[in-house]
């Protein structure tokens, strides 16, 4: 917790010493993004979400926060103020809220959902009521949901479009397979799905990839809310690299996935689920 979030955490303890919960306290739902420090991808993508989620919510008060401390201190760095989970969740409180949705915006359940959770599970007791959604890709039907999406992008002939997600080393990561499966049952052989830093990785794509012997072209797609530094750096880098020692010709699409209003209603009927169980 930064220095921020210590001096709120006084101010809560002592506002509700002095202002117990009340039937009559407010309820408010804050949407919890990892982050991008890319003024112009934040602004097409995350900042949408947020915007969307509100305009679905007008009569709830919809407030944000950023997961990734390194995302943060850039920021700040700039001038640009926005709040950790934390401090976000202890400003509600001091301002009255005391029913607080969160709704993360991560793809699967990984490092950064359990993060969510655990700076909720921290500042519960100042609550009546707080709880966290789901991310993204938490069940077959979300990921069937995604795939009807993703596989409505055209390819050409010969070319082959593979989605590049972030991944990870845990279980959760099987939820890439998942979706790389539910496209090939779904008709297009031609498109998969693979990891930055999980499974599958970029050597079992190129042997999916090698099966087709009339694909010559490869177009990555990043499978990721926003274009920022993961794809720039290691989808358009090691992992096209890869691909183009095999011989394709690589282009890489440079567009984050909240660029898809389709996507976004997926991020905001999570959110009204959500609000809606209670």
């Amino acid at each position: 917790m930064n220095n921020i979030g210590k001096s709120l955490t006084l101010i809560v303890i002592l506002a509700a010493s002095l202002c117990p919960l009340t039937a009559e306290a407010k309820t408010a739902l804050l949407v919890t993004h990892y982050g991008s420090s890319d003024d112009t991808t934040r602004t097409l993508t995350i900042d949408k979400i947020t915007a969307d989620i509100r305009s679905a919510l007008p009569l709830l008060e919809v407030r944000e926060a950023y997961i990734s401390p390194i995302v943060l201190r850039n920021l700040a760095k700039r001038g640009i103020s926005v709040e950790s989970p934390v401090d976000a969740l202890l400003r509600l409180r001091v301002e009255g809220y005391d029913t607080v949705f969160v709704q993360p915006t991560t793809m699967i359940d990984g490092i950064e959902t359990a993060e969510v959770r655990k700076f909720a599970d921290r500042v519960s007791p100042f609550f009546g009521l707080i709880t966290v959604g789901q991310p993204l890709l938490d069940s077959p039907a979300d990921c069937r949901a995604l795939v009807s999406i993703l596989e409505e992008l055209p390819s050409r002939t010969g070319e082959a479009v593979v989605y590049v997600g972030h991944g990870n080393d845990r279980p959760s990561t099987a939820t890439y397979t998942q979706l790389d499966y539910m496209l090939h049952v779904g008709g297009r052989s031609d498109c998969h799905v693979s990891t930055i830093e999980g499974y599958p990785t970029a050597q079992t794509t190129l042997i999916e990839l090698k099966r087709d012997k009339k694909i010559r072209n490869v177009t990555l797609v990043p499978l990721l809310l926003v274009c920022g530094n993961h794809t720039k750096n290691d989808i358009a880098g090691e992992f096209a690299d890869v691909i183009r020692s095999a011989g394709y010709r690589v282009d890489i699409l440079m567009r984050g996935l909240a660029e898809l209003p389709a996507v976004r209603d997926l991020y905001v009927k999570k959110a009204l689920t959500l609000v809606g169980s209670h």
